[in-house]
């Protein structure tokens, strides 16, 4: 698949680049006077804002590569001067806490540089018609749903929608894979545990009888090796040609395998096909900030961006979930890995090492739960940084059978997961100096506008013409600002202990029914208030100290970047409720609605599988005293053009709008509903607009989110905090 080959201009650019890569050197550890240096890298950013612009396709990919390049030259002569200009040493604390800084800085300036190598081509894949082969050359697919102790529910809307896929009935199974019912669970020491897991199992096994003939309950003795177990246990009882993995949550549209299975077939040396992740109800962060379909969500960058640059590079890597993979490659690895819990990417990287090929194809096919609440969404996180950490230590994709650029990817896959390591000195590093008096930043005023703030200004300049679509500016500080206080501590256990981290099921499927406080809290509400004394004690200084305002103005425009991340934690912490069952998704399908003998048209706004609400053409004011509390039939034309026939009871209406719930009775009306809902991938291209924010509404934007709750969620907390203290003191007392 993969072809090194550029364009002539881009393999001429790169003769260039070697050819004066000695002279670019140069360029960038050249001393030059202050005044120079601020008229250079103003002429770098003035033509780097010009080269933004440039829409053309032609002229589009050089305006690219001269961004990153301007960008790196920057930096690249910041980072010279801080080597050799600002670093520290005088003590040991000025030292240790000079050197920290930097080599955050470094890290960052790493990842800048294998984020750029990434991003240099993306790979649109379009996808190969199934109508290309004969049915017979079709190959068997097994679908299997691993799942653990997740509601009965929640797999059951995977296994119907997965059960209307448009493939040759006789070409496929389903598998329900419960690690929840194995013999050690149903035998659980805890009676009341060991009778939860019985009553559960049989409600799996009933669901799958009830769904149809080609439904299938598997598992196993012992919960041994988690979901990794779980799928090779699998494999031993089936034996379809390809593998498609769903986790239980994650509901499939039913053109998953029209569009994925042909990639098979036309490439035998494939292992992998895997598709974006897509989510219909808001991460905590966003369900708290009150931000779902308002911003682009965290995860779109990574698989609207990222994966797309790592398929062009031939590194794409397994995501564990809406992924299909060849059985016969996958058997010669011996199933899925487990040396690592990001068992995943840890058998891309095997089936890499031995010549494989993997493909990433951009459609959003599958819709999933992420976490509900901000402790499950740390467990799951938490798993994703030991794991990724675990495969750098433990399977060394330097040292592996890979090629040079495949080794990029997955570095650059491995490294992103130190960023609470860096991101935690970010935090910390200005106390020291604003409340310890620890110089850990030799600058000057002048020296700071000549290279520390141009550094900061090409880097929002890169981030926002490469990224913004995705994610908008500032948006990755504060998912990394919240996450890595409580990632840092598992990121140092699994660097000590690599092979210590277990796997831990991510909460799905929680119901909060009422606003509370996180458990998680207080390192964010402690530091949110540490940032303040120092901005406050920073102000005082710049007065104070007219020699040190080189350095103290860095940190105060670095802490108030700072206080308004974490007053943001503060927020997220302070959970909000999040009751609906069946979250809705957007419609752009046909309605009639039948009344009496009138029929009237319109369109459905949104729909999920308890109700829909359509809005009509015409005026129903005449009606709604007969209609209301009432059942209706409607027909559904979707956006494939398929037309369904249901019925609902009327819950709202009024004279353009009209809102119903949904009466199923049977498995194949539920079936049908499911089907309308999630099967027309077409309907997801409705759900997220790309929407583009440059850096400063971007950081304004963020400014308004805290204005707008953080005193409510403030107050709050710090009652808790202080009610848990004063708490802990009665304790203490009785003791003593």
């Amino acid at each position: 698949m993969f072809n090194l080959k550029l364009t002539k201009n881009l393999k001429l650019l790169q003769i260039l680049l070697i050819l004066f890569f000695p002279l670019y050197i140069l360029i960038i550890v050249s001393p030059s006077p202050l005044e120079v240096q601020i008229e250079f890298v103003s002429i770098l950013i003035v033509l780097s804002l010009f080269a933004i612009k440039i829409k053309s396709p032609k002229y589009k990919e050089y305006a690219k590569l001269f961004i990153i390049f301007s960008a790196l030259t920057i930096s690249l002569r910041y980072f010279w001067w801080r080597a050799t200009s600002t670093l520290n040493f005088d003590n040991f604390f000025n030292g240790f806490g000079s050197l920290s800084l930097f080599l955050a800085e470094v890290y960052s300036m790493m990842i800048f540089l294998l984020g750029a190598f990434i991003a240099l081509r993306l790979f649109d894949r379009d996808y190969i018609p199934l109508n290309k082969f004969k049915r017979e050359d079709l190959p068997t697919v097994d679908i299997f749903i691993p799942t653990y102790n997740e509601p009965v529910e929640i797999i059951k809307t995977t296994v119907l929608a997965a059960s209307v896929m448009n493939y040759p009935e006789d070409k496929f199974n389903i598998y329900v894979l419960d690690d929840g019912g194995t013999v050690q669970k149903l035998n659980d020491k805890d009676p009341k545990k060991a009778e939860e897991n019985k009553n559960r199992a049989e409600d799996l096994k009933e669901m799958c009888k009830e769904v149809g003939d080609n439904i299938h309950y598997l598992t196993r003795e012992k919960n041994e090796h988690a979901k990794a177990g779980n799928i090779n246990s699998a494999l031993k009882y089936t034996n379809g040609d390809l593998i498609l993995i769903l986790d239980c949550d994650h509901v499939p549209t039913q053109d998953f395998l029209a569009r994925t299975v042909g990639f098979f077939i036309d490439n035998i040396k494939l292992f992998l096909v895997q598709t974006p992740h897509k989510f219909y109800n808001p991460d905590p962060i966003e369900k708290n900030l009150r931000i779902f379909k308002e911003v682009p969500n965290e995860s779109e960058m990574f698989y609207n961006f990222i994966q797309k640059g790592l398929d062009f590079w031939d590194a794409s890597f397994f995501c564990g979930s809406a992924a299909v993979l060849r059985r016969k490659y996958l058997e010669e690895v011996g199933g899925i890995a487990g040396a690592t819990i990001t068992e995943d990417a840890e058998t891309a990287l095997e089936l890499h090492s031995r010549g494989y090929e993997s493909y990433y194809y951009p459609r959003g096919m599958v819709y999933g739960l992420q976490p509900e609440t901000f402790s499950a969404f740390i467990v799951q996180r938490s798993r994703w940084a030991q794991g990724m950490i675990q495969i750098f230590l433990l399977k060394n994709p330097l040292l592996k059978n890979l090629k040079w650029h495949q080794k990029i990817g997955y570095m650059n896959s491995n490294f992103f997961w130190f960023f609470a390591v860096a991101r935690v000195v970010f935090l910390f590093a200005p106390f020291l100096f604003l409340l310890f008096n620890v110089k850990i930043y030799n600058a000057t005023l002048i020296e700071v506008l000549a290279y520390a703030i141009p550094h900061f200004i090409a880097s929002l300049i890169v981030s926002y013409y490469l990224y913004s679509k995705y994610r908008w500016p500032f948006f990755s500080e504060v998912y990394e600002s919240i996450q890595s206080i409580f990632l840092l501590p598992a990121i140092i256990s699994v660097i000590f202990k690599p092979r210590a981290p277990t796997f831990v099921v991510t909460p799905k499927g929680e119901e909060i029914e009422k606003e509370f406080v996180t458990p998680f809290y207080k390192p964010i509400y402690i530091l949110f208030n540490l940032v303040i004394i120092s901005f406050i004690v920073g102000v005082y200084k710049f007065i104070l100290y007219p020699d040190e305002r080189g350095t103290i103005i860095i940190l105060l425009f670095w802490q108030l970047f700072n206080v308004v991340f974490l007053a943001l934690g503060v927020i997220v912490a302070y959970e909000k409720p999040e009751k609906r069952k069946a979250h809705r998704v957007p419609g752009m399908d046909d309605g009639i609605i039948f009344i009496k003998d009138e029929t009237f048209k319109g369109r459905v706004i949104d729909l999920s599988l308890t109700g829909i609400w359509i809005t009509l053409e015409n005026d129903l004011t005449y009606y709604l005293d007969d209609i209301r509390d009432h059942t209706l039939k409607f027909l559904i034309k979707d956006v494939r053009g398929i037309v369904f026939s249901l019925k609902g009871k009327v819950v709202n209406a009024n004279a353009h709008n009209i809102r119903m719930e949904f009466i199923y009775r049977n498995i194949d009306e539920e079936r049908k509903i499911t089907e309308i809902v999630y099967s027309p991938s077409t309907r997801w291209e409705y759900f997220t607009d790309e929407k583009s924010e440059d850096p400063m509404d971007s950081f304004i934007f963020l400014i308004k989110l805290t204005l707008k709750d953080f005193v409510k969620a403030y107050k709050v907390i710090t009652a808790e905090f202080f009610s848990e203290i004063i708490e802990k003191s009665k304790k203490f007392k009785l003791k003593v």
